[in-house]
């Protein structure tokens, strides 16, 4: 997700353990073979469940195959023959089918979406099973697992028996012994796994088309049911009904399955996982694979070949014309990194065919990689990929583009980089840049989708003095080490460092060429995932000596290098305050930008918002040092955390002093704020605050400080709670100390803030939800007192101020805070 790094899309269920089946059946309208179980109705099967026109409890057997598959069928041969009569879908089932690990996907194809967010749909891991004159759908779960040859390989296989989602009579015996069913109802009634949406209504839902190829089938099906209530409706609406077109494709999965790869928490590659009950280890052991494509060389003994089997990557034929040769490029954005790993033209792009071109293609189906563009005003995209629980391999990948990304994108570019680059100093922006910046969202996504999470670590790998040397940009590829960080544009660059523009935006990097060789490189010798463990530690350990090769460390919640929306966070302090220097230049841009005769000012609001939130994301990277320990994960070679020191975070406060706590003059510009509204500039600008504050004092950041204090050696400098709270107060209260105080209406709501957030842990609301992680309780931390005793230093300072001040507003706010002050203190207000 370019905002969220959303989950991936695959199902965690096994196909790891194969149950038994009954013999089968002989061939045409011949009954079973001698010692085949009977057609006896399987227990709790319900009376008048209609399956091919006999109820399930139904004695009567298979019938003659001509009677059942008529003249009138229409049949798709391909995984298994599949029938259209009428309204009815027959699938014919061969032996060499059943017990055989299958994924079904469904997908949206129209209809049926609410708030123009697509993506994902019903999928589940199955498998045919026959029992007796019964063919069963069987969920096949994947969660723990036992090599075959052990003694709990039993019990576990006894653990693995999926549920019965559906179960079909075996109408009739096919030439091939084949079982044929009625499978309508598994598409058009409430099957909860598979239904798209709710509550299937069967009279108003039906088949639409069916086509078979070799591996898999697809079924497209219209559904009716109903939605879940609109949010905000009233209590007790009734939910509304909706109509979707489904398309569901039931792939085999790979017969011979891939080689899988262990996943290494040192790099960040998707991963899939189950609990295994046979390892050597005295435990039960989580086993961990990572998600990747079955990449094999034509030429296994050249140092780089072509493929067997390319990664490919349609482009969904709705996408704007003139943007589709900028998503083609975001895909071919990572053939230089598969390359050095090993593998020429390994990924492409290609369009997707016409109906004319092949009348059965479907970017639905479960073999084929798409680039959707979605019709939605949702100013987002999105990347994942659908694997092979057993391996990890990538069956499917879907990256979703919706329409209004763009959008995101020019306010993003403009905000961030709008004085490097003279194209960006009017709008709408020229089709050439707004084209690239949809490519490099395009290969952010196809990112996601070959596999890779977001690395949030990769914007502090570098200096930032180097992010402005163009230099050292072309020579590094961009300002940040991976496409797969939120680091967008670069705002550390000056006007004068006269950068070229096509460097303000990042591209495939350093750490993304590591990530697809430690991804996809063959291990010369190795024949087991274990056997590979030693040359994947030696890559893994490359990040000793080259930082720009490190992901995000797990559990490191207060890693103020692994920031999102961040450049330079190395030193956020010296980025923060070039970018302070871009972002005023933006202030002064805007009306000229943004007012156009004609037009309304929806656009200025728009930019404006922005900017406001961008002044706050250069606070908020200075607020992460504050309590912030530097991190790098390793594999027991060492210490993972170093507490940032004592000057840093000194510094950090002192920053946000003058540039959070201080609100700067071209930021509230009045000739802005009357034309986009009447009220709220004062509201806008105490939240953007309101996030700091509640950011700094955190109970969590607190605890963090409270707990360096704690194991920091004797006589070394490091910075306490107390200090920080008083650096903290003297911020925020500058105004207390002054000959004649006063207060001005920000820094009155700062102020109001700083009471707000200090309250939440003086006096904490019950507690309704989970335990913030490394957050000790309120009032079973140093956090609480401490706290107390700056509430009790500001009121003594207030009274004191109370007889200086001659401005009634200041006076009133003051008296205020005593009261607000008092309340807090004392628990029988």
């Amino acid at each position: 997700m370019i905002r969220r790094s959303r989950s991936a899309l695959a199902a965690a269920l096994s196909l790891f353990v194969m149950a038994g089946c009954a013999k089968n059946p002989s061939p045409a309208a011949r009954p079973p073979a001698a010692g085949a179980p009977t057609g006896a109705p399987v227990a709790g099967a319900a009376a008048g469940d209609s399956t091919g026109g006999r109820t399930a409890g139904a004695a009567a057997g298979p019938r003659a195959y001509n009677r059942v598959i008529t003249s009138a069928a229409v049949t798709k041969s391909g995984l298994f023959k599949a029938h259209m009569i009428a309204e009815k879908l027959f699938f014919e089932i061969p032996r060499r089918e059943l017990n055989r690990d299958m994924l079904i996907l469904g997908r949206t194809v129209e209809g049926g979406a609410t708030t123009g967010f697509f993506g994902g749909g019903p999928q589940a891991m199955v498998v045919w099973q026959r029992e007796g004159t019964r063919i069963l759908l069987r969920e096949r779960p994947f969660s723990i697992r036992a090599d075959s040859s052990q003694a709990i390989y039993r019990a576990v296989s006894a653990m693995n028996e999926g549920a019965i989602i559906a179960s079909f009579n075996i109408e009739a015996w096919g030439p091939d012994s084949a079982a044929v069913i009625d499978a309508t109802r598994l598409f058009t009634t409430n099957i909860s796994e598979i239904a798209g949406v709710n509550a299937v209504v069967a009279d108003r839902s039906f088949i639409n088309t069916v086509a078979a190829f070799p591996s898999n089938v697809n079924i497209e099906a219209t559904q009716t049911g109903t939605a879940v209530a609109t949010p905000g409706a009233p209590p007790g609406a009734r939910p509304r009904t909706i109509t979707a077109r489904m398309i569901y494709s039931m792939l085999r999965l790979p017969e011979q399955p891939m080689r899988p790869r262990l996943s290494d928490a040192r790099v960040g590659i998707n991963s899939i996982s189950y609990i295994d009950y046979g390892r050597p280890e005295h435990e039960a052991k989580e086993r961990r694979f990572i998600r990747r494509y079955r990449l094999e060389k034509k030429n296994p003994g050249a140092a780089v070949s072509d493929p067997v089997t390319p990664i490919v990557f349609y482009i969904d034929p709705a996408t704007p014309e003139w943007l589709v040769p900028f998503m083609k490029q975001g895909v071919n954005d990572w053939r230089p990194a598969f390359e050095a790993a090993g593998f020429s033209n390994a990924i492409e792009a290609r369009e997707a065919p016409s109906k004319t071109e092949d009348p059965d293609w479907s970017p639905y189906d479960a073999r084929y990689n798409i680039i959707y563009w979605r019709p939605s005003n949702v100013s987002n995209a999105t990347g994942g990929q659908v694997a092979d629980p057993r391996t990890g391999e990538i069956l499917k990948a879907e990256v979703n583009m919706y329409h209004n990304v763009m959008n995101l994108v020019r306010n993003w570019y403009f905000t961030q980089v709008g004085p490097l680059d003279p194209r960006a100093q009017q709008l709408p922006l020229p089709d050439p840049l707004m084209g690239r910046l949809v490519q490099y969202v395009a290969a952010h996504e196809v990112g996601h989708a070959i596999g890779f999470p977001h690395n949030m670590k990769a914007s502090s790998q570098y200096p930032a003095d180097s992010l402005r040397s163009a230099t050292f940009l072309r020579r590094m590829g961009g300002h940040v080490s991976t496409l797969m960080d939120y680091s967008r544009f670069n705002y550390v660059a000056q006007p004068e460092d006269n950068i070229p523009v096509d460097l303000l935006i990042p591209g495939v990097g350093p750490y993304d060429f590591f990530a697809i060789m430690w991804q996809n490189k063959p291990i010369e010798g190795a024949r087991t995932p274990d056997e590979e463990w030693t040359t994947l530690n030696a890559w893994s350990r490359m990040q000793d000596t080259i930082p720009w090769f490190r992901w995000s460390t797990s559990s490191a919640t207060g890693d103020p290098g692994n920031l999102t929306e961040a450049v330079g966070d190395q030193d956020a302090v010296k980025s923060s305050t070039l970018g302070l220097r871009n972002l005023r230049r933006v202030s002064d841009m805007l009306i000229r930008v943004a007012e156009k005769p004609g037009e309304d000012y929806s656009l200025l609001t728009d930019l404006y918002q922005n900017t406001v939130d961008q002044w706050s994301r250069y606070n908020s990277h200075v607020a992460a040092i504050v309590a912030g320990a530097v991190s790098q994960e390793r594999y027991g070679t060492g210490i993972r955390f170093v507490p940032e020191s004592e000057a840093r975070q000194k510094g950090a406060i002192q920053f946000l002093t003058e540039n959070a706590f201080t609100v700067p003059g071209w930021l509230v510009n009045r000739d802005i704020l009357w034309r986009i509204e009447q009220e709220g500039g004062v509201a806008r600008i105490r939240a953007a605050q309101s996030g700091v504050l509640n950011t700094l004092l955190a109970p969590a950041r607190l605890s963090r400080l409270i707990e360096y204090e704690a194991l920091t050696a004797p006589g070394t400098n490091h910075y306490t709670l107390g200090e920080m709270l008083r650096d903290v107060r003297r911020g925020v209260w500058t105004e207390l100390s002054a000959t004649r105080p006063q207060v001005d209406v920000y820094r009155r709501g700062l102020q109001r803030a700083y009471l707000d957030a200090v309250g939440r842990t003086v006096r904490p609301a019950p507690a309704t939800g989970p335990v913030v992680p490394g957050a000790a309780p309120a009032g079973t931390s140093d956090a609480r007192p401490a706290l107390r005793g700056e509430l009790m230093e500001i009121d003594r300072e207030v009274a004191a101020a109370l007889g200086r001040t001659t401005d009634a507003m200041t006076r009133l706010h003051l008296q205020d805070v005593r009261l607000e002050i008092k309340r807090l203190l004392d628990p029988g207000n």
